[in-house]
């Protein structure tokens, strides 16, 4: 029991102190030229996966099915991200056509969802 505990405790730590400096970005920014927070990769990523864990809770067909899961994970994600080239909020698409805007929101989607939950789905995942 003490090991559970010691071990939930240290992945706590590590969740505080490493995932906030993955998600920081680098250089000077203006303050207050952003009202939203869609500025990074990562930032977008976390709001597809809140946004299906939601989704989860409030629409059935959604968490049955895991393929379903990572569909809709897709296009949130394609759509979260084309909202923020259009609005031109975040700096890692600034200057691109929409096509490859489209590639970035399939990435998004993809990561938000997990490559775990992709490869479990299709009996790829090590067991």
């Amino acid at each position: 029991m003490m090991k559970k505990f010691l071990f939930v405790l240290c992945m706590l730590t590590v969740a505080l102190v490493c995932f906030p400096v993955m998600a920081q970005t680098i250089g000077e920014q203006d303050s207050g030229s952003t009202l939203i927070g869609l500025t990074s990769f990562t930032a977008i990523v976390a709001l597809v996966s809140f946004l299906i864990t939601w989704g989860m809770k409030y629409i059935s067909f959604v968490g049955k099915n895991s393929l379903t899961k990572i569909l809709c994970s897709i296009i949130i994600g394609i759509l979260a991200t084309l909202l923020a080239w259009w609005l031109g909020i975040a700096d890692f698409l600034t200057g691109l056509p929409f096509l490859q805007a489209v590639i970035q929101g399939i990435y998004v989607g993809l990561s938000a969802c997990g490559f775990y939950d992709l490869l479990k789905t299709f009996g790829l995942a090590v067991k």
